[in-house]
Order: structure tokens, then sequence, then C-alpha cells
């Protein structure tokens, strides 16, 4: 088993098992810690866990800990790893006739000893890419390190060309795995769905050198709605990680609901408005007491005293202590099970503790004035002499100043002008320089004693004298020697706080936790969503349902229904409870793909992605943009929506489709929803038309095991020619459209409605759109007569061949004029017509040839 995690928390992760023959793929995920890590550990429980060499300690220690063996030297990199998967000789499913090659690769690879041919480079990486996501970049590197260390065994455990060898650590599949209990969502849906899309500043010298300092913010998009609401660097954490990590347990997303439901309520919605506000004075006590335990407790020069690692703490302390009350308060709120679980996680005990001993210890105003952590008075009474002498040293120092003067010469007493105290260097008395000399006025003359010049500044000369030297040895350094002191104490403060680290973490996750549900719950109430049922129905019964993006951005939105079932598989004991009457009757009346069509415009993709969002935000635990919606566990949504495109892909735009809707095909199961957009547009029109009708085939002939599938497309041929029919399985809909071609305007001839109606649309009106956007008039009428003749199916060739009466008449009058040019009899020059006048006479026959009547006189 190989693990990586970086330090924003992705994790990737890969394991083989050998009785299987199998080598199992984790899709990256984001925001995760060493909870996931243990889970993943208790799920495989692997005889030896590889790691990265650049591995953090804490995920080292923990690995440590419970594995047999821990390897940290390791190749982890995604380039070796996917060149590895790509060296597999793997039992692809179905037979394969078809040759790939690609002019990048310089032609397919020679026959091997068995007589096959393998494909190019790039077809493998192709097909690869259809059982596995290669962009689960740290996945793959995991891959790589575990057939590395696979290969390596291999090599010490059989001697060259032992036949044994081949069979030993085999590998005949790759499988990919989602984390568990939650929704498998890769890449291409967060991006189509628009769940998650970040915007970067516009000049690449205005971001951050890494991606954790990119200086990135959220775009529109579906967490973008809720991630203001967050008034936690911890809750908008959290959220965000509810957002990547929607749940298949049915009671998680139950106990968010319901307390959603419970903070929506007409009674609770200024409490829920007054506690979230009261979040924003609670910090993230993870980084805090990180920088307690490297003893920091101002982290920056931008960060006050006010700021600091121990006012956070004092704060946090009361704060959470007083959000505890305040949520105790609630009535009722000792029946929700996440308001219930922040009041027994916040211990008011030790935090108590940690408050109380930070407001003995720290003095905060001393500290501001200071700039620095100061100790209250009467903490440790060696402190207190030490300041009280030190604060007292400006009136010793008067005393000491006259003395000395007194012991020197009258005409010395003028430059000698003051003693002060340097911490580090001591006492020194000061005199005034000379500036002719740049010495002392005055060095010790007339005593006896040594005046030491230590430095001169300022116009002074510094000296320690002998009753200088004195009061250090007597005083000592008392500045220091407080420093010092309130270290040691300060110190003993910190690990007496870290005592109770435990406590302060998870009462600020707790926090986080709730500052996230707040959020969700704020945003639900401010978009009016409703909360939807969840069921282990394999349904989607959605009424009113809309676009929770789109509803914001239009004056007015059209709400749709959709209602479909995917196959109802064996009933085993997550349908248990449910009636297996009332299964069947749902899985009869309501079809497993609905195929929908209908002109540009007129609503499709937002109906695919609103259905598909509601399904999502179902499954994170919140209330969905519909007015009643009944919905099934789902484990998977997969896409062919949004085509990403990136010149540092070597594929087509086509091709980069193929591999989506192949990945859907692989991955989708009986309780998956599938989306395909417009899919073939990138070919041929009859092989994308071809295309289409075999892949919704393929998925409503799967039978008890069929997917969800919602598609959209423009090949109206595919039901004219019969090759799609409504069935129990399948359904056709369109987004209907009012129709006046009569209109003055071109904006008037065709209405959208936006609304989903049965069976399936006529035409997709392409030029109507062209017009509407701008098109010239011309080019639209000639779209259309084209479109009319391939309607009548006329032969376009012989069509477009055919002359107008203009070109016909054009036509005809320069036959004429080249059968005259023809049947003229034209005699060579004479030697008269050699000269430059003799021109004239062909000019002559040219004109009789072009003259009107030329046809008549011949």
């Amino acid at each position: 088993m190989a693990i990586d995690m970086k330090d924003n928390g992705n994790l990737g992760c890969a394991y083989y098992i050998a009785a299987d023959e199998t080598l199992f793929l984790l899709e990256d995920v984001a925001m995760s810690g060493i909870d996931l890590v243990e889970t993943l550990v208790l799920h495989v429980n692997p005889t030896t866990v590889l790691i990265s060499a650049r591995a953090s300690e804490t995920l080292a220690t923990y690995l440590a800990k419970g594995a047999q063996g821990v390897d940290g030297n390791q190749n982890f990199r995604y380039e070796v790893g996917r060149e590895k998967l790509l060296g597999l000789d793997l039992e692809m499913p179905g037979r394969h006739n078809i040759l790939y090659t690609s002019v990048v690769d310089g032609g397919v690879d020679e026959m091997d000893e068995f007589g096959t041919q393998e494909n190019s480079r790039q077809a493998r990486l192709m097909r690869l890419g259809t059982s596995i996501n290669l962009d689960s970049r740290l996945t793959i590197g995991c891959a790589g390190a575990v057939l590395g260390d696979i290969q390596r065994r291999k090599t010490a455990h059989y001697l060259p060309n032992d036949p044994d060898a081949l069979v030993a650590f085999r590998i005949r599949s790759v499988e990919m795995f989602a984390l568990f209990d939650s929704m498998f969502v890769n890449a291409d849906t967060l991006v189509s769905l628009q769940i998650l899309q970040s915007e970067y500043h516009p000049n690449s010298h205005q971001r951050g050198p890494s991606g954790s300092t990119s200086g990135a913010k959220e775009s529109l998009s579906v967490f973008g709605l809720f991630q203001h609401l967050a008034r936690t660097p911890q809750g908008k954490l959290k959220l965000r990680q509810i957002f990547l990590r929607p749940s298949t347990d049915i009671d998680l997303i139950n106990a968010r609901q319901k307390t959603i439901s419970f903070l929506l309520r007409p009674g609770n919605t200024e409490v829920l408005m007054q506690l979230s506000n009261e979040l924003k004075k609670i910090k993230n006590m993870k980084s805090v007491t990180a920088l307690l335990e490297k003893g920091v407790d101002i982290p920056g020069q931008k960060i006050s005293i006010a700021s600091n690692v121990w006012a956070s703490i004092q704060r946090f302390a009361a704060y959470s202590l007083q959000l505890r009350d305040s949520l105790r308060t609630l009535p009722g709120a000792e029946n929700i099970t996440t308001i219930r679980k922040v009041t027994d996680v916040i211990q008011p005990q030790p935090l108590c503790q940690v408050g109380e001993l930070i407001s003995q210890t720290i003095d905060f105003e001393q500290s501001m004035e200071r700039g620095r952590t100061a100790v209250k008075h009467g903490v440790d009474p060696n402190l207190d002499e030490l300041k009280r002498s030190y604060d007292g040293m400006e009136h010793f120092l008067t005393n000491v100043i006259a003395r000395l003067r007194n012991e020197l010469p009258e005409w010395a007493r003028n430059y000698v002008q003051n003693c002060i105290f340097f911490p580090q260097l001591g006492f020194l008395t000061v005199v005034s320089v000379n500036p002719e000399t740049g010495k002392g006025n005055y060095d010790g003359e007339g005593l006896n004693d040594v005046w030491e010049r230590m430095f001169a500044a300022d116009g002074c000369v510094y000296y320690k004298n002998r009753q200088m030297k004195e009061m250090d040895e007597h005083f000592g350094d008392a500045y220091c020697m407080i420093i010092d002191r309130e270290i040691e104490i300060i110190h003993e403060l910190a690990v007496k706080v870290l005592a109770h680290q435990e406590a302060i973490i998870t009462a600020s996750d707790v926090l986080g936790e709730l500052d996230s549900i707040f959020a969700l719950a704020i945003g639900c109430g401010q978009y009016n969503w409703a909360a939807p049922k969840m069921t282990t129905q394999n349904i989607i019964h959605i009424e009113g349902g809309r676009h929770p993006l789109q509803e914001l951005v239009v004056p007015s939105f059209i709400a749709n229904d959709c209602y479909i079932a995917g196959g109802h598989g064996e009933h085993d004991e997550e349908t248990a409870s449910e009636s297996s009457a009332n299964i069947e009757r749902t899985l009869t009346e309501h079809p497993s793909a609905l195929v929908l069509t209908g002109p540009n415009h007129s609503g499709k993709s937002v109906y695919l992605k609103q259905a598909a969002l509601i399904v999502y935000l179902a499954h994170i635990g919140c209330f969905v943009p519909a007015q009643r919606a009944r919905i099934g566990i789902t484990d998977r949504i997969l896409t062919r929506i949004a085509t990403r495109e990136s010149v540092a892909k070597n594929e087509s735009a086509f091709s980069i489709d193929l591999r989506q809707v192949a990945f859907a095909m692989n991955f989708a199961t009986r309780r998956s929803l599938v989306l395909i957009d417009e899919f073939g547009k990138g070919t041929n029109s009859l092989d994308g038309a071809g295309l289409v009708t075999a892949v919704l085939d393929h998925f409503t002939s799967l039978g008890p095991e069929r997917p969800k599938v919602l598609a959209a497309t423009h090949f109206h041929e595919i039901f004219e020619s019969q090759f799609l029919v409504e069935s129990p399985e399948l359904a056709f809909g369109h987004m209907d459209v009012r129709i006046d071609f009569d209109a003055p305007t071109t904006e008037d001839q065709v209405t959208y409605l936006f609304q989903l109606a049965p069976g399936r649309s006529i035409s997709s009106f392409g030029s109507r759109c062209a017009a509407m956007n701008g098109i010239d008039q011309a080019v639209v009428e000639r779209a259309e007569s084209i479109m009319l003749m391939l309607v009548q199916n006329e032969d376009l060739e012989v069509v477009c061949s055919r002359l107008s009466d203009a070109e016909t008449q054009r036509l005809a009058e320069a036959e004429a004029v080249a059968r005259n040019f023809l049947e003229l009899d034209i005699q060579g020059p004479s030697d008269d017509r050699r000269r430059p006048e003799g021109g004239t006479v062909y000019r002559g026959y040219l004109e009789r040839i072009m003259s009107p009547d030329s046809s008549k006189e011949t």
C-alpha cells in the first residue's frame, strides 16, 4: 500500500491485493487528514506501507505505529507512475478490433512474440484513461511506487528468466475506488456543474508563488454561495471539505438536514444570525497551538500584542464557553445531534483553567506598552523585585551622577553629563565630546581610577569606570534578568496550556463544524430552498427544481420537474425497509434515461445541471432549490458536459469527450447519475449520431443494473430513423418553445418557454438562433434553404449546380461568342499588315464577334 499526503491535505493512495491480482487506486481526496489515513489503513490492513521520502513527520509517525513495515524511500513522481501503468498488460473488458495510432508516436509497435500487435503509446494512454482517472496525480504516483516495490520483490525472490516470476505478483486489472460513505465526484464533474471554481488574478505577477498563496478567490459557484457565510477559518475549511466530500451515509445526511431545519425555525432565525456573528471572534486553534509549540507568541510584525497567541487563546476560551451556553438555551437543542455534539465536546473545566492561567499571568496592557509579552505583577516575587529595581533606576542614577560629580575636579564637572544603563553593556558614564580632537572632554584625570572608553555616539563619549563596574557587579544586567525570568514563566505557562491542547483543538474543530452548518442554514434560508427527503430507493423525484446559480442571474426562472429511476438491482438490506410493491411501481412508472431535445438556448444543459446539483446538494446534507424532492442515495455523478482542453494534453477535444464517456460507461453503477450533453458533436454527424445512440442503448440495456441517465442531443435523425424508441426504460422530452415565423422581428419568431414537455422536438431551430445572435440575414437564408433541401432528400450537388435565369442567359451569350470565334477563317497577316496599323484587322474580328448581332449574322 502506498500513501502520499501533501501539506495542504491532498491525499492519494494505491494498494495491491495479490490474491485478486488487482491494483486499486483511490480518487485523489482534497483536504484530508490523519483520520482518513487511519480509515484507509483499517480498510486495507496492509503488510507494508510505502510513503514518500518527503512525507510529513506526522504521517510517518502514525504509520510507523500501526503498520508492520514502513518504507520511505520510494519514487512518487506522477510521470513515473503513469509510465509504469502504461507498461502493464491489463485485461481490458470487451474485444478491441480497432488499431489506434498517432503521428506523435511514429507508428505502432511491432508484433510481439505471441503475434499480437500492440497499439501506440498514445493509444494505450487513451485506453488507460477510460478505466482510471489520470487526473488523480497523487494516486498515479502512489501506483508507480507500488509497481516499483513489486518489481523489486520479483527481482529479490526469483532468478532471471524464472517462469514462476511471470505468475508471481501479476496484475490483471486496475480499479478505482472512492472513499467510504462518500460520493465519487471527479474534477470534470466539479468543473461542469460549477460546484467549485477558483478565479485567479489575470496578471500572473500578482499571484502568489504557490497554490496556497495564489490569491485565488472563489468565482461564481455553488460553494461560493455559502463560503462567505462561514465566519471562522476552520469553518470555511470544513465547509469546503463538505462540498468536496458528499456523503452517502443517510444518517449523517438526515442529521445535517435536521439541524438546518431546527436553525431555520421562525423563533431561531435571529438567534442563528447572532450566533453566526459571534463566531467571527473564534480563531483556528490548530495554527495557534502550533505556534505555541514552537515558542512563538507574536507570529509576525503585522500581528499586534492584542492579537498574539495568548490573546487568541484567552478570547477563544471565553467566546467558546459563551457560545456553548447560548446553544444550550435554545429550546429543543438537546434533540439536535450537531448542537448536542458541540455542547458535549466543549469542556468548560479545561477551557476555564486555560483562560484563568492566561489572565493571571499575562499583563496585556504592559505588553502593548513594551511591545513584547509581559508577566503580571504578583506572579513571581523575584521578578517583581527585579522590576522594582529597574523601574527605580532613573532616580537611582540621578543620585549616582550627583555623587560622581562631587568626586571630580571642579573644571570637569560640567563635562560629565549623566549616568546611563544599557542592557548587555551595563552602567556607563556619559561625557561630552571635544569637537576638535573627537575625544571626551574628561577621561578621569586627577582620579585614582581608569576610565575605559566604550564608544562614542551623538556628540557623547561613554566610559566604564570603577564605580560603574561596582554597580554592574551589584545590580547585574537587570533588564536581561527580567527578560530571562519572564521567558521562563511564559514557557511554564505554555506547558500548562499545551496540557489542554487536545481539548482546545477539539473545541475549535467542533465550532468549525458548527460554523459550516450555520453557513448552510443561512444560505438555505436566503435562497428559499427546501429540505429533500432521502431514501434508499434508486430514484430521483424533483418537483419545481431550479438551478441554484442560474436563478440568481436571470429576472425570472422557470422551474421544472424530474422523475427518473435506476435499476432495482438485488433487493438487499438497503431496500429491505422499503415496500417491494412500492419499489416496483416506482421503477416501472419512471424511466431510467431521459433524452432531451430542443432548440439552442432553450435550457437543456441547465436542466441537466440543475438535476445533478440538486442530487449533489442533497448528499452534503443541504437543502435544495426545489419545491419538493425525493432523492435516492447516489454513489457517483459522472458527466460528459464540459471539454477541458489544454495545450499540455496531447488530445483533441473529441478525444477528451470520448474518454469522459468511456470513463462513465466503465464506472457507472445502478446508483450512479450520468449526464451526457451533446456528445458526438466533435466529429462527423453520422459517426456522432451513431455513437450517442450506442451509448444510450448501452445504459438502457443493462437491465436491473442500469444507471440513471440524463442526456441532451441535437441528432434528430436517431429518432426519425427509429434508432432510439421510447420504452419503459427510455423517455423523450424537449424544452418547449413558441414559434411565430410571421413575427416582424427575428427575436420574436422563436420564444423560449424553458418548460420541459414530453416527447421530442421537431427541430433545433439553429438558423433562428443564428439570426438572434447577429449572423447576417443572407447567411441565415442560405442555411435555411440548404436545410430545406436536406429535409426533402434532394441531391445537394445537383441542386447547388442548377443555374438561375440570368446565369443561363450569360452562359448562352458566352457560348455564341465562342462558336462565332471558331467559325472565323482568319488569314495570316500579309506583309503590308505587318505594319503597326495592321493590328486594326484583328480588332475588327473581335468587335464583330462580340457584337450583339453576331449570332444573328452567323
